[in-house]
């Protein structure tokens, strides 16, 4: 099956492109979606002016479109718009998502797919989400916090990997603070350097933490593609 998956560059994606790989999919390209704001209601922002380099690392097509909506409805008429061209400039079959749980994201990106005659393939909708997040973290990705925003999780986060500590960290939060371990409802955001499919591994250069008091953010500054050991 032809496949385009959507792509933000976080671990959801990143894990997203290594279950369309198992199940012998053909990735046509990554598909990066850039809104205006970190409030649009479809698509992910922090870091995601990266991707690019993530694709070249995997070897894989990307292209990019930036949503110029702001409103829901308008986001997924541009969402359409350019599946549209997607499926046409590439004769794909299928849009594949990282959906978790979140109904409005999997309904909106469901719909407009099987408007357009697409498939739709979401490997982690359903799934416990502290399993899946040691499954991520077990895969061989190096994941990476670019943004919270939830009680216990302060700016030492940013910049911070997620790894077994830190999803352990996470899981205890959840029953201290109703956190949920995923990140699926805001609660923070990542940035993936390397992982089994990338060829060469993402080496972040200058950065910035930008705190607010309540949540903030890692502005990757500057970043460029290394050799692996």
């Amino acid at each position: 099956m032809r496949v385009a998956v959507l792509f933000s560059g976080g671990k959801d994606s990143c894990y997203t492109v290594m279950k369309a790989r198992e199940e012998n999919m053909d990735i046509e390209l990554l598909m990066t979606l850039i809104p205006q704001t970190n409030e649009s209601w479809l698509f992910h922002h922090p870091c995601i002016q990266w991707t690019k380099l993530q694709a070249e690392a995997m070897e894989l097509p990307i292209a990019t479109y930036r949503i110029e909506a702001l409103g829901e409805e308008e986001e997924k008429d541009e969402l359409r718009k350019h599946l549209k061209d997607v499926k046409r400039l590439f004769n794909i079959e299928a849009i594949a998502a990282g959906a978790l749980a979140s109904d409005y994201q999997k309904r909106r990106i469901g719909e407009t797919a099987e408007g357009l005659g697409l498939k739709c393939f979401t490997p982690l909708w359903g799934r416990n989400h502290l399993s899946l997040l040691y499954d991520q973290v077990d895969s061989g990705l190096n994941i990476v916090f670019v943004a919270v925003a939830a009680l216990g999780l302060d700016q030492s986060w940013l910049g911070r990997r997620l790894d077994r500590e830190a999803a352990e960290e996470l899981g205890r939060l959840v029953s201290k603070y109703g956190l949920n371990p995923s990140g699926e409802g805001g609660e923070y955001e990542t940035f993936v350097t390397d992982g089994p499919l990338f060829k060469k591994r993402i080496m972040i250069g200058k950065s910035t933490r930008v705190w607010n008091g309540e949540s903030g953010c890692l502005e990757i500054n500057t970043a460029e593609l290394v050799e692996k050991p």
